[in-house]
C-alpha cells in the first residue's frame, strides 16, 4: 500500500512542477509595452532635469509595471540620439527645427509633441558682489564679441547646452566668442566655480536654482540671482526681473522658454502616457511646486464649512 500511495503522489508532483515553471517563466517575461507599462528610456535636457526626475519618480510610485530610465544630457547630444534613432522619446526646451524633422518625415513618423511648463535661464554671480541687477545688452554684448566693463566673465554649463544655444540665438550670433565666454561640463559645476569666483556670472538653468539635490544646497545658498533688465513695450521704460513663477508668468523676465516632451515613437507607448500624465492636473502641480510654471495652473477646491 505504501509503494502505491508514492507512485500515485508522482503525477500530482509533476504538475506541479509544470505550473511552478510557467509561473516562473511569466515572471521573467518583460512586460508588455502600452501607455501605462513597459520600460522607456527618456532622454533630457540636463537643464531642466531636475523637475523631470520628481515627475519620473511620482509616475513610477503610480505606475508599478512602468519603468522610466532617465539620461540626463546636453541638448546637442539629446537631438543627435533622436536623429540617429537612438531614442524615440525626449525632454528639450525647443521643438526640433524643419530640418531636423525631416528625418522623421522620411519614414512618416508623426510626432506628438506636449508642452508641459515654461522655464527660465538664470544669471547667478556670488553673493560678495555688490551688483544685484545686469542689462541684458551687455550679455548679449559679450556673446557678439564685443568688450564690456561690466560683465569679467560668463560661465555657461556646456558648450553644447541650450542655455548657450539659447542665448546665442538672441545675440543673434553662431559661434562662441573666443574670449570671456566659458564652459564648464555641467550646472552643477557653474554653481560651484560661482561659489568659489567673485566677478564671473553663471549661466544656467532655474531649474537647479529652486530644486537643487542636497549635495548641491550649501553652494546655491552663497550666489545670488541677478535681476535682468527688460524694457516696457508701452512706456519704453526700463526694469529688472528676477526669474520668479510671477514674472515667467506675465512675460516680464526675459530670458524664458518652453519645455516639452518629444515623442517619436510613432505609436502609443509609455511615452505617451508619460506625455499624458506631466501635462494632466497631477503632473501639473508637481511642475507648479518646482517653481517653474506650468501650463495650465491646477484650481484648488476650497472647503467652506456652515458653523450655523
Amino acid at each position: 500500500m505504501k509503494k502505491i500511495h508514492i507512485l500515485a503522489s508522482i503525477p500530482f508532483v509533476f504538475i506541479g512542477l509544470f505550473f511552478a515553471c510557467k509561473n516562473n517563466n511569466a515572471e521573467n517575461e518583460p512586460v508588455k509595452e502600452t501607455s501605462l507599462t513597459g520600460t522607456l528610456t527618456l532622454y533630457v535636457d540636463n537643464t531642466v532635469q531636475p523637475i523631470t526626475e520628481d515627475v519620473v519618480a511620482v509616475f513610477e510610485s503610480i505606475y508599478n509595471n512602468a519603468t522610466i530610465t532617465q539620461v540626463n544630457k546636453t541638448e546637442t547630444e539629446v537631438v543627435n540620439a533622436l536623429l540617429s534613432d537612438s531614442i524615440k522619446v525626449a525632454v528639450l526646451t525647443r521643438k526640433l527645427t524643419t530640418e531636423e524633422e525631416a528625418h522623421f518625415k522620411q519614414k512618416n513618423i508623426s510626432p506628438k509633441i506636449t508642452h508641459f511648463a515654461t522655464d527660465a535661464i538664470a544669471l547667478i554671480v556670488n553673493k560678495r558682489t555688490n551688483d544685484s541687477i545686469i542689462n541684458l545688452e551687455e550679455v548679449l554684448n559679450v556673446l557678439q564679441g564685443k568688450a564690456s566693463d561690466k560683465i569679467d566673465k560668463l560661465v555657461f554649463d556646456n558648450q553644447n547646452s541650450s542655455t548657450i544655444n539659447y542665448l546665442l540665438k538672441k545675440a543673434g550670433v553662431t559661434s562662441v566668442p573666443t574670449q570671456n565666454v566659458y564652459s564648464l561640463q555641467n550646472n552643477e559645476e557653474v554653481i560651484k566655480y560661482i561659489d568659489k569666483n567673485a566677478g564671473a556670472i553663471g549661466i544656467i538653468g532655474v531649474d537647479w536654482l529652486v530644486q537643487s539635490p542636497p549635495s548641491l544646497q550649501k553652494y546655491v545658498n552663497n550666489v545670488k540671482v541677478l535681476a535682468v533688465s527688460n524694457t516696457d513695450t508701452i512706456t519704453g521704460n526700463k526694469k529688472y526681473y528676477k526669474p520668479s513663477q510671477s514674472n515667467i508668468a506675465t512675460g516680464d523676465y526675459p530670458l524664458t522658454r518652453s519645455v516639452y516632451v518629444l515623442n517619436y515613437q510613432g505609436r502609443d507607448g509609455l511615452g505617451t502616457g508619460f506625455a499624458i500624465y506631466v501635462s494632466a492636473h497631477e503632473g501639473q502641480r508637481i511642475v507648479l511646486k518646482s517653481g517653474l510654471l506650468p501650463v495650465e495652473i491646477p484650481s484648488r477646491d476650497i472647503i467652506v464649512r456652515n458653523e450655523l
